[in-house]
């Protein structure tokens, strides 16, 4: 039943990947920022530093001057992508560029991020924490999304009961049917390994490392500029691999948290 849902999850969400692929040279001739007649700003501090990447950590390889004007070809959350009147392309911060000047001397106004930058994230990475079988559980996860359908995400978590503790990692395809809605429902279905110590909540006599799998429905809400909640209920199959048992068990699990998208 999990390889059928897991092959129906694969195909229903690979359906928009043509279309977005056929709209994709469209989009990325949009100006991100909605309005394509500020394209191009004035630089009005002293000097930008350009960076090779949308983040602080990737180097600053070229220095824009005072009164240069700049084209913008992309934003990425909090990070500009624009091309100087010499061709030079690089990513500037967001701060810098709320110091910039439109052609006809005006400040440069920066839109927030909005639905449609929810909609169309690439990466995540938040925090959640819930229960597990009746005992607490904190997980960190990081998400890539292909399409605005379909999402893999990373988890490690671990679950700490009075006498006992389990860690765990998984890997998730995310399907979100609908993706646009600012409460968005998705559907989970993941494989990982668990590492359950003695005495825990699955009533086992000795630690064991065991393959698991899982199914899960949630919701996630985009809350505003670059963050979002969600909350899910998972449901897994922990396959035995002991001798002294051939019994998988099954444990349910719901968890809440927020995440960042950029």
């Amino acid at each position: 039943m999990l390889l059928s849902g897991f092959f129906l999850l694969l195909i229903t969400s690979l359906m928009p990947l043509q279309a977005e692929e056929e709209d994709l040279t469209q989009k990325q001739k949009l100006d991100e920022l909605g309005e394509p007649d500020r394209v191009a700003v004035k630089i009005a501090d002293p000097f930008v530093d350009l960076h090779t990447g949308p983040a602080a950590a990737y180097p600053i390889f070229h220095v824009v001057d005072r009164g240069e004007t700049v084209r913008i070809l992309r934003r990425k959350t909090d990070w500009f992508k624009i091309e100087t009147g010499a061709g030079i392309v690089g990513w500037v911060s967001r701060a810098q560029m709320q110091q910039t000047l439109l052609p006809d001397g005006e400040p440069f106004q920066l839109n927030e991020y909005t639905l449609e930058d929810f909609t169309r994230r690439k990466w995540t990475l938040g925090v959640t924490g819930g229960e597990f079988e009746s005992a607490p559980v904190f997980t960190i996860f990081t998400a890539y999304s292909f399409t605005e359908n379909l999402a893999l995400e990373g988890h490690l978590g671990q679950s700490i009961g009075e006498v006992s503790s389990s860690k765990f990692w998984k890997t998730n395809l995310i399907m979100q049917p609908l993706p646009d809605l600012k409460y968005s429902p998705y559907l989970t279905l993941g494989l990982g390994r668990i590492n359950v110590n003695p005495s825990s909540t699955l009533v086992v006599s000795s630690a064991e490392k065991n393959t698991l799998a899982q199914f899960g429905l949630g919701v996630q809400r985009y809350v505003s500029r670059s963050f979002l909640l969600r909350f899910e209920a998972n449901e897994y199959v922990i396959f035995s691999t002991t001798s002294t048992t051939n019994d998988n068990e099954e444990v349910k699990e719901w968890k809440f948290g927020f995440a960042v998208f950029f």
